[in-house]
C-alpha cells in the first residue's frame, strides 16, 4: 500500500484550523504534568491522552481539553506500553542507533491503537503496531523527515512556530495511522469517542 505523503499533509493542515489554540492549552498542560511527575509515573496516560485528543480532531470532532486525560482511565495498559516500548528503544539506540531508531518506527502507533482498543492491554499494542507497521517503516519515517525545514523555521523563530509545527506535525501522523488502520483487517477498533469509553 502507498501512502500519498502530500495527501496526508494538506488533510491535516486543514483538520488542524480552528484547533490550535485547544492543541497549544493541552500541550502545556500535558507538558507541565510530564516535568513535575516524570514520564516513568505519566508517560504512558499522558502519551495515551494526547492521541485520543488528535484522533478526535482528524476524525472531525473538536479537540476538547478533557479529552486529552482520557488515557488515564487506561492507566495499566498505557503505562506498560510506554515502558516496554521505551526500554526496547533505548537498548537500541545505546546498542547500534539504527535498530533504536527501527524499533521506534514499528512501535509508533501503539497509542493510537489503545485508544481505539480501550480493553487492549499494553504488550498487545505494541504487537498489534509492529503488525501494522510492517513495510511502511520507511513511509513514515520520511513523513516525519518532511518536517524538518518546518522545525528549522521553529528554531529560527525561537520556538514560536511550533504553535503551528506541533499540531501539523501531530495530526499527520494520525492520519497516517488512519490511513494505515483503513487497509488493515487486523486492527478491530471502532474509533470511540471519549464518551463511549466513560
Amino acid at each position: 500500500m502507498n501512502i500519498n505523503r502530500k495527501e496526508i499533509k494538506a488533510l491535516s493542515r486543514e483538520q488542524i484550523k480552528g484547533n490550535i489554540g485547544m492543541f497549544l492549552l493541552v500541550s502545556i498542560v500535558l507538558g507541565l504534568l510530564w516535568s513535575a511527575l516524570g514520564p516513568l509515573i505519566l508517560g504512558g496516560p499522558i502519551t495515551l491522552g494526547f492521541a485520543y485528543f488528535i484522533l478526535d480532531i482528524v476524525r472531525g470532532r473538536k479537540g476538547e481539553f478533557e479529552t486529552a486525560f482520557a488515557g488515564f482511565r487506561q492507566f495499566g495498559s498505557s503505562w506498560v506500553a510506554f515502558i516496554v516500548s521505551g526500554l526496547v528503544i533505548g537498548l537500541g539506540m545505546m546498542l547500534l542507533v539504527i535498530p533504536g531508531i527501527i524499533a521506534s518506527l514499528a512501535y509508533s502507533m501503539a497509542f493510537f491503537i489503545l485508544a481505539d482498543n480501550p480493553g487492549m492491554g499494553g504488550i498487545e499494542a505494541l504487537k498489534q503496531s509492529r503488525q501494522l507497521m510492517k513495510g511502511h517503516k520507511w513511509q513514515y519515517f520520511v513523513l516525519n523527515l518532511s518536517f524538518i525545514g518546518w522545525h528549522l523555521l521553529a528554531w529560527l523563530t525561537l520556538g514560536l512556530a511550533y504553535i503551528y509545527v506541533l499540531p501539523y506535525q501531530s495530526a499527520a501522523q494520525a492520519n497516517f495511522y488512519a490511513k494505515l488502520k483503513s487497509e488493515s483487517l487486523d486492527i478491530d477498533g471502532e474509533e470511540p469517542s471519549v464518551a463511549a469509553i466513560e
